[in-house]
């Protein structure tokens, strides 16, 4: 006999696990602020090491200009203007990741959320056919409730 609600719970389950697999279910290991910073945290390095390979990229292109002017090149407001062009993209980009994945896990949350709760109808369903199967075979589980300790055994 099959149980129409687990196939509905099953198939609606698998639905989901192979669609939002890779997006929601490894995103619901984290706690919102956790993923937040940690995807922040992500393109920071990540800017940054674009940031100084496209100053080195250039540095290339224009290398018979850069070592014309070594001699007359004022260190201090170079090195000022890179280091400010650098804050000034960490902080585009760190603004831009930090609303990017505080969407992305605001947008995924429902689903989960869905998702935990049909598990857990499923996981029922099942615990329910399990102690039916052990009332027609004959194996009940008796608990008592008469009282005392594990410890007061032991002594």
């Amino acid at each position: 006999m099959l149980d129409e609600e687990k196939i509905k719970l099953m198939t609606r389950i698998s639905i989901y696990e192979k669609n939002e697999e890779i997006n929601d279910l490894s995103l619901s290991r984290y706690y919102r602020e956790d993923y937040v910073k940690f995807g922040c945290l992500k393109t920071i390095i990540a800017t940054t090491i674009c940031y100084w390979l496209c100053i080195a990229v250039y540095v290339l292109i224009n290398f018979e200009k850069v070592l014309n002017d070594l001699n007359t090149m004022d260190y201090f407001k170079v090195i000022s203007r890179l280091m400010g062009g650098y804050v000034l993209v960490m902080v585009v980009f760190y603004i831009y990741a930090f609303i990017v994945y505080n969407f992305k896990y605001m947008k995924a949350k429902p689903g989960i959320i869905k998702y935990n709760r049909d598990l857990g109808k499923l996981i029922k369903l099942y615990e329910k056919e399990e102690v039916q199967s052990q009332i027609k075979s004959g194996r009940v589980k008796v608990y008592s409730d008469i009282g005392g300790d594990m410890e007061e055994l032991s002594e």
